[in-house]
């Protein structure tokens, strides 16, 4: 079984990447068999969609962007659960934006041309986090979650509020039961 963080963070070892990391070790603990890996969106380059109507997903689920978006693609693909996080910015920020931007657009203009295979991501269980030292981050986290609903992928939801991921506001400590719970739930 192979997990997948994706970190949004421009901060490569912030409160994010450290919550991801810690729903990765508490899956691995649930379940020894489990490997992962953690991708740092900050070291990667991702632009923004084209929106070329006429030459979008003409092949499935190929973007006629050439970056690193395709490596990005593929690892999710592979993977059999993904942890996404992101931190408050204004909304999020921009890699990940061109990220979920161009999954999206693929996704779209694939249905648009009446193609009939399911989604590579459909049925992908996926775990949400979001930080920030003060503010609400429930906008964050509602991003994410209609990211992952429009792309078929099954959200894993703790018992914990705000229910949805891990709210992670304050210290990376403060969270630490949730991301633990998520990685139970991930590793089933």
């Amino acid at each position: 079984m192979q997990l997948l963080g994706i970190n949004g963070s421009m901060r490569k070892n912030g409160n994010t990447n450290m919550l991801i990391d810690e729903v990765l070790k508490s899956a691995q603990k649930e379940n020894p068999k489990i490997k992962s890996r953690v991708l740092q969106l900050r070291d990667l380059k991702i632009g923004p969609c084209l929106s070329d109507y006429e030459r979008c997903s003409t092949k499935p689920y190929k973007c006629l962007v050439k970056d690193d978006f395709e490596k990005v693609l593929a690892a999710m693909k592979n993977s059999d659960g993904i942890v996404i996080g992101s931190p408050l910015y204004f909304n999020i920020p921009a890699r990940l934006t061109a990220m979920i931007e161009r999954m999206v657009c693929l996704s779209y203009f694939f249905r648009m041309r009446g193609f009939k295979e399911p989604h590579p991501l459909a049925d992908k269980p996926v775990g949400l986090i979001s930080v920030s030292a003060e503010n609400d981050t429930m906008p964050v986290l509602q991003h994410l979650l209609n990211f992952a609903l429009f792309l078929k992928m099954k959200p894993v939801f703790i018992d914990a509020y705000p229910f949805i991921g891990i709210s992670g506001r304050g210290g990376y400590k403060d969270n630490l039961p949730e991301a633990k719970a998520m990685g139970r739930l991930l590793a089933k």
